[in-house]
């Protein structure tokens, strides 16, 4: 039995842009024992998937020792392989700090024994990991299944008709939100057409959806509410989502859940729109110029009502 480690240490969205990429290798190490190295919050989704056999934390440090503390750990477990799926610096610096006996290595670091190469122009982070993962021989489902991920939401008494709005994101990212006012006007015509819009997001998004709801009370804020499983089993009921360039949206995607994402030009959905099977993304320099209206056509075309 080989022992297996994969690395991920990106947030919510790169977790779920990467399910397909976890699947694959555990359909190609069915015998073997596979870790995950991730961040702490993502630790608890991890382990309930399923795909991994153990997960250990990486808590990202930012210093020569920190790296040094965490390539000895490596070394300890005596990995014979390892996916570096996240491919930055850090992860570089941990193969430099394995030598003289670094384990096969695959992932962006020159040198390293199996090379990932360069990614082209518009080619998404789930199709970049693909061609990694298929120069190894580990063939990567074309589907993404998040069966596992779901929760009771039986206590909201949810309508039959929703549809979710997830109009927050980072803090510190200003620029990928889509103005309150434009998020307010669309919930006033999903109301107008007896659907509810239902508002996700977190801690840091309290004053946003408390503004959409003060703004529209018909919707329902679930803000701060709603574990990943929950929002996974949301999203399996609404009739569709819009939201901002965020992880929850990545979250909804994957369920199938019919998804309008608004992007400035601070992301490049290229590579890191949501996957799933009915995604439509929309973009602007300033997310500012997209309008209501345009959204709500975009809307029409792509929701189950």
């Amino acid at each position: 039995m080989k022992r297996i480690l994969v690395i991920k240490l990106g947030a919510l969205g790169d977790f779920f842009m990467t399910q397909q990429a976890f699947r694959a290798i555990r359909l190609h190490h069915v015998a073997d024992h596979i870790t995950l190295m991730t961040i702490p919050n993502l630790v608890e989704l991890a382990t309930s998937s399923g795909v991994f056999d153990a997960v250990i934390v990486d808590r990202r440090a930012r210093s020569l020792l920190g790296y040094w503390q965490i390539a000895q750990g490596l070394r300890r477990a005596h990995f014979d392989f390892v996916y570096d799926l996240q491919g930055n610096r850090r992860t570089a610096w941990y193969w430099r700090l394995l030598w003289p006996n670094r384990p096969c290595w695959s992932g962006p670091v020159a040198g390293c024994s199996h090379p990932r190469p360069p990614r082209p122009a518009n080619q998404s982070r789930t199709e970049w990991l693909r061609v990694q993962l298929q120069a190894l021989g580990v063939k990567v489902p074309s589907t993404l299944d998040v069966a596992w991920l779901k929760a009771d939401i039986s206590k909201w008494k949810l309508p039959m008709r929703m549809a979710l709005l997830v109009a927050g994101g980072s803090a510190h990212r200003p620029g990928k939100r889509w103005p309150v006012a434009h998020y307010a006007r669309v919930a006033e015509m999903l109301v107008a057409r007896g659907i509810t819009p239902v508002l996700i997001g977190t801690t840091i998004d309290a004053v946003v959806t408390r503004e959409i709801q003060t703004r529209v009370p018909a919707t329902l804020d679930l803000s701060d509410q709603t574990s990943v499983a929950a929002l996974a089993s949301l999203a399996r009921m609404a009739c569709g989502a819009l939201g901002n360039d965020t992880g929850p949206m990545h979250v909804v995607a994957a369920t199938g859940c019919p998804s309008v994402v608004l992007f400035s030009n601070e992301s490049d959905p290229h590579f890191v729109a949501p996957t799933g099977p009915c995604v439509e993304w929309l973009q602007r320099g300033s997310l500012s110029a997209l309008g209501p209206d345009e959204v709500m056509q975009v809307i029409d075309r792509c929701w189950r009502w």
